[in-house]
C-alpha cells in the first residue's frame, strides 16, 4: 500500500523547533484568546480499554470547544474536543481547576473527574473545581477509528510477546497489517493525534477556563502528557502531579522498559502464590514460584492447552495475563487461576479457573477506537526504526535478559511501519522553569518501572519533588499518609517535600 502524503509546510512556513520555541508553535491573536465555555448536558460515556466507562458524577456538565486539527497550520480545520466539569462544592475556598487525566494513551478522560471524586483528599476537593477531557482521538473528541476487526483487537495482542521460538515474523505481520489498515481507514488527522498537539490542546482549554494557570493530575501515560504540557507551557502550569510517571522518552521508552518492570514487580506475585501453595502446588517460596511460571509457559508454548469452550491457553496468554496481573494486587487470584489451570492442565471451563469468565477485570478485546488513539499517539510522539532486522535482535537481547517476558519489551510495534512520520522532535521534560511538579511513585510497578520515573526526576531538576512508596502495583494508593499528605500540602499550600 501507498503510504500518504503528509501536509507539507508552505514556502516560509514556520519550522517547528523545541529548542527555540519552548510552545512549539506560535499562536496567532485568535488562538491566544479562545472563546469561553458553554456548559451544559455530556454525551454518552465512552468505555475504556475492559468495555466500561468510568463513573459518571451527577453533578458533571460537559463543553465542546474547536482546536486546530493542525497547529503547524491553523487554516487546514479544526476538531472538537469534549470537556467535562464537576463543580466544588465550597465555593468560598476554590482555589482554581485541577484537571485530572487517566492513563493510556487511547482512554477516555471525559468521565474521569467522578472517579477523581472516589480517591482525592476531601481538601482537593474543596478547593478545586475537576475537570476532565476526552483527549484528541478519543471518545467524543473526533474520535478516529481503523476499523479494525475484533481478531486484531485481541488484548494479548497489545503485548508483542514472539512466537515459542522466539520469531517475530508473526509479529512483523501484525504490525503491517496495523499500520496499514489504520492508514486507509484514519488517513493523514493520524498525524495530528500526539501527545503535544494534546498538550496545545490542554493549554486551549486553561485559557477557555479563563484561567492563567491551571493544575493538572495525570496517571501513568497521562504522566507524560503533564511532562509535556509543563515544557511546552511552564507559565500555564500551577500544580502539576505525575502519579506513576512514564521515563522522559514516552511511551517508546516506557514500552522498552516493561521486561524491567516485570522484574521489579513479578516478586510480589510469587510471595501471594508461595502463600497459597496448599491449594496452588506452585512452590513454596518466591523463587520457586518463578521457576513453576517460567516452566509452565514453555510447557504451553510447546502444547496448548484447549479448552472446553474453544479458547485457547497458550504460553502467550499466560505471559500476557500474568504481565496484566502485576499492574494490581487485587489482580493477582487471575493469575493465580491462569496458573492453576496450567499446572493441572484443566479445560473445564466451569471449574471456576482460568476458563472462566465471570468476575474477569482485564479486556479480552480492546475498543477500535482506543487502539486507533493509542497507537497514533505512540507512534506519533516519536520516530521508531523501520528495520525489522533490529527489533529481531532486540527481541531476542531481551528475551536473554527477561525470561518473564520472553522478549516482548524489545519486540516490533505497528509504528515500524506506521504512514506518518513525527514533524516534529520529541517533547522531553526539561529543568527550565518553576518548581512545581510532584512525581508520585511505586517502587514496584511493572508498567511505568522505577529506573524510568527516576530519569524524568532528574530531567527535570530542581522543578520536581519525587516521592516513592514501598508498593508494588501500577498507581499509588491516595488514601496512603504517605501519598495524601504531600499531595495535600502542595495543592493546599503550594509546598513540596524536600
Amino acid at each position: 500500500m501507498t503510504a500518504f502524503t503528509r501536509r507539507t509546510a508552505p514556502a516560509g512556513g514556520l519550522l517547528l523547533s523545541l529548542a527555540l520555541l519552548p510552545t512549539a508553535v506560535a499562536p496567532s491573536p485568535a488562538e491566544a484568546a479562545p472563546a469561553a465555555l458553554s456548559w451544559g448536558a455530556c454525551p454518552a460515556p465512552t468505555p475504556n480499554a475492559n468495555g466500561t466507562p468510568f463513573p459518571r458524577d451527577p453533578r458533571q456538565q460537559c463543553a465542546t470547544p474547536r482546536v486546530p486539527r493542525d497547529y503547524g497550520h491553523p487554516g487546514s480545520g479544526s476538531i472538537t474536543l469534549t470537556v467535562s466539569r464537576i463543580r466544588t462544592a465550597d465555593p468560598a475556598h476554590r482555589r482554581g481547576d485541577l484537571v485530572v487525566v487517566p492513563g493510556g494513551p487511547g482512554g477516555s478522560g471525559l468521565d474521569y473527574p467522578g472517579a477523581a471524586v472516589g480517591f482525592l483528599p476531601p481538601e482537593a476537593l474543596r478547593s478545586y473545581d475537576l475537570i476532565g477531557f476526552d483527549e484528541r482521538g478519543v471518545g467524543n473528541s473526533t474520535p478516529v477509528h481503523c476499523d479494525l476487526p475484533a481478531t486484531d483487537r485481541a488484548a494479548q495482542l497489545n503485548y508483542p510477546f514472539p512466537a515459542p521460538d522466539g520469531s517475530i515474523t508473526a509479529n512483523l505481520a501484525y504490525a503491517r497489517r496495523i499500520a496499514d489498515t489504520c492508514a486507509a481507514a484514519a488517513g493523514p488527522y493520524l498525524a495530528d493525534i500526539t501527545t503535544a498537539n494534546s498538550a496545545r490542546d490542554l493549554d486551549r482549554i486553561r485559557a477557555a477556563l479563563g484561567q492563567r494557570r491551571i493544575s493538572y493530575l495525570g496517571t501513568s501515560y497521562a504522566t507524560y502528557l503533564g511532562q509535556v504540557y509543563a515544557s511546552l507551557f511552564p507559565a500555564g502550569a500551577d500544580h502539576v502531579v505525575l502519579d506513576s510517571t512514564v521515563a522522559p522518552g514516552g511511551e517508546q521508552q516506557a514500552i522498552g522498559l516493561f521486561s524491567e518492570g516485570t522484574e521489579d514487580a513479578f516478586p510480589a506475585l510469587a510471595r501471594y502464590l508461595a502463600d497459597r501453595d496448599a491449594a496452588l502446588h506452585l512452590g513454596a517460596t518466591p523463587g520457586a514460584v518463578r521457576a513453576s511460571y517460567l516452566r509452565l509457559a514453555a510447557e504451553l508454548d510447546r502444547d496448548p492447552l484447549v479448552l472446553s469452550d474453544g479458547r485457547v491457553l497458550d504460553g502467550v496468554k499466560l505471559r500476557a495475563v500474568t504481565y496484566s496481573s502485576l499492574n494490581n494486587p487485587r489482580y493477582y487470584p487471575l493469575a493465580a487461576a491462569v496458573l492453576e489451570r496450567a499446572a493441572t492442565r484443566s479445560t473445564s471451563v466451569s471449574d471456576g479457573g482460568s476458563g472462566g469468565s465471570g468476575g474477569n477485570p482485564l479486556p479480552t478485546v480492546i475498543p477500535d477506537n482506543f487502539v486507533a488513539a493509542q497507537d497514533a499517539v505512540i507512534c506519533g510522539d516519536s520516530a521508531w526504526p523501520r528495520d525489522p532486522a533490529g527489533y529481531a535482535a532486540r527481541t531476542a537481547a531481551d528475551r536473554r535478559r527477561h525470561p518473564l517476558t520472553a522478549g516482548m519489551s524489545g519486540n516490533v510495534w505497528p509504528c515500524a511501519f506506521w504512514h506518518y512520520r513525527p514533524e516534529e522532535p520529541q517533547v522531553r521534560p526539561n529543568a527550565d522553569g518553576p518548581r512545581d511538579i510532584l512525581m508520585l511513585q511505586n517502587r514496584y510497578d511493572p508498567s511505568t518501572p522505577y529506573s524510568g520515573a527516576r530519569r524524568t526526576h532528574a530531567a527535570f531538576g530542581h522543578r520536581a519533588a519525587m516521592v516513592t512508596v514501598d508498593a508494588t502495583g501500577h498507581g499509588v494508593d491516595f488514601t496512603d499518609p504517605l501519598v495524601r499528605d504531600p499531595l495535600t500540602t502542595f495543592l493546599l499550600h503550594d509546598r513540596l517535600p524536600g
